[in-house]
């Protein structure tokens, strides 16, 4: 049963934190916080409401008020709002050290593994659980816990995810969650704006996975250049026990030299000098295959999701897994048969004609690989690309990626990503600029179902329809509101069956 704690230790918490710049509350050492609540119509008797976010209002603190809250935690001290203020220098900071207080560290009790950087990160989670979840299967153990920009996996309950890692409080929650259930492993995507924003600040990696880097997130709201960027990526080995990272990576030598700081470290690569050394890719009547050589075991993989970038993915899985002792017939087997909702999902037309490939790409690096592993795949065949960029963030991707899909697309359907408080049509310009620098012709669509189904429906015989950014999520947020929707291949599908 979780411990409930006094007001009064939070407040210590956070002057222990180096956070705390006043109290107006004078009643800490008796009154006992039930209740922890970031979100105004969570809250009611007993809670200590936490005020963040980019766009918070103080009506939002009014209604919490209202609700029953005591107390909240907040860089500015609204005067007008009759509740006890504890004033933080650092509000995103301070929901971090509550969270993990208010759920008493539940990370403490699990075995974390946690994977960032630009591309791969979502694939190379769940290749993680489906190697880890084999194994425990074939030992006996409880399966393995996840967080990722598909889904949340509690042990119980999956979950489509909002974000590819949760604010702190929700993070906090779900691994409360998969250590009450009985899970000993959780697998994580860490983004760059979980670690800049402190969002991972109170948790411990056992192994930290660092697949690449390239530039993204850019923004005002997000990384202001790209060095602000690395450098966030870079903080979770000062939260890790191992380091594995990928000597194919760009700025590989400076990302070695982070991790060795911290961490003991494996390499993997395509060169025999790498701790797991990947070799010989090929493939095989439609099938990826290679061979990977470890401390423990070498041997041959195949893969059932296309393309040979996704071997460095598996690499990072295998090499993030051998401290298992995963033996390697079980590696082998949960990498032939793992797939990823959202990634490479391939559907074509009763006579193949047409092939509608949903991804989620939505980011440069992504984006030139995965078109000119297209462009190799499918030789003479037309490409169309459906896909837009998310709104309020990071804004120097648009042009990148219309320059990246103009040069190799031969029809582009613009649309939305996410707008939310944006115009639609004004990020589609900014994606436009991009795709008419290659005279690549284009169409705005910003409803993303009739986008899809038109490229679709539209397609000529012989063309690849790339249906890119969101993968198989099934909601799209305007002026900060989720709104349902139908997924990219449900659409896809519904296009196709009348082709």
């Amino acid at each position: 049963m979780r411990t409930v704690y006094t007001l009064n230790e939070y407040v210590k918490r956070l002057r222990g934190a180096g956070l705390l710049v006043s109290v107006d509350a004078d009643y800490t050492d008796t009154a006992k916080v039930t209740k922890v609540a970031c979100n105004s119509k969570d809250a009611d008797f007993g809670t200590l409401f936490i005020c963040k976010g980019n766009h918070f209002k103080k009506d939002y603190l009014k209604e919490a008020f209202l609700r029953g809250a005591f107390c909240y935690v907040s860089e500015t001290v609204y005067e007008d709002v009759p509740c006890p203020c504890i004033a933080v220098t650092d509000v995103r900071a301070a929901l971090a050290e509550i969270a993990d207080l208010y759920y008493n560290s539940p990370w403490q009790k699990l075995g974390l593994i946690g994977v960032t950087g630009t591309k791969g990160k979502t694939t190379v989670v769940h290749y993680i659980k489906s190697i880890l979840d084999l194994h425990f299967e074939r030992t006996g153990e409880p399966p393995c816990g996840l967080v990722s920009t598909v889904e949340s996996f509690d042990g119980k309950d999956t979950e489509e995810s909002v974000n590819s890692t949760p604010e702190s409080l929700q993070l906090e929650e779900i691994f409360d969650k998969c250590s009450e259930n009985g899970l000993k492993n959780v697998v994580c995507e860490v983004s760059s704006q979980a670690l800049k924003y402190h969002r991972v600040r109170c948790v411990k990696f056992d192994t930290g996975v660092f697949t690449n880097i390239g530039e993204d997130h850019i923004s005002p709201v997000e990384h202001p250049d790209f060095e602000d960027y690395f450098n966030s990526k870079l903080k979770l080995f000062s939260m890790c026990g191992h380091a594995v990272i990928n000597k194919e990576s760009d700025r590989f030598d400076r990302i070695r030299a982070a991790a060795e700081e911290y961490c003991d470290t494996t390499v993997y690569g395509h060169t025999p000098d790498c701790g797991v050394y990947v070799s010989n890719i090929r493939k095989e009547n439609g099938i990826t295959k290679f061979d990977i050589r470890t401390p423990l075991y070498e041997g041959g993989f195949s893969l059932r999701m296309a393309g040979f970038f996704n071997v460095d993915n598996a690499a990072a899985a295998i090499a993030a897994t051998l401290r298992f002792g995963v033996p390697y017939e079980t590696a082998r087997d949960a990498l032939a048969g793992a797939t990823v909702s959202g990634r490479m999902e391939t559907y074509s037309n009763a006579d193949k004609s047409v092939v509608a490939i949903v991804d989620y790409a939505h980011n440069a690096l992504s984006f030139e690989t995965l078109f000119s592993h297209v462009k190799n795949e499918y030789p003479g065949w037309r490409i169309v690309s459906v896909f837009g960029s998310v709104g309020n963030k990071a804004e120097v991707r648009r042009y990148a990626l219309g320059d990246i899909a103009g040069k190799y697309s031969d029809y582009i359907y613009i649309t939305s990503e996410h707008p939310n408080y944006e115009d639609p049509y004004a990020i589609a310009a900014q994606i436009a600029e991009g795709v008419t620098k290659h005279g690549t012709e284009y169409t705005v669509i910003p409803d993303r179902e009739q986008a899809v189904i038109t490229a679709v429906s539209e397609a000529a015989p012989r063309t690849v329809v790339m249906i890119l950014g969101v993968g198989d999520e099934t909601t799209q947020r305007i002026n900060g509101v989720l709104y349902p929707r139908r997924s990219d291949s449900e659409c896809a599908l519904t296009a196709l069956a009348d082709k």
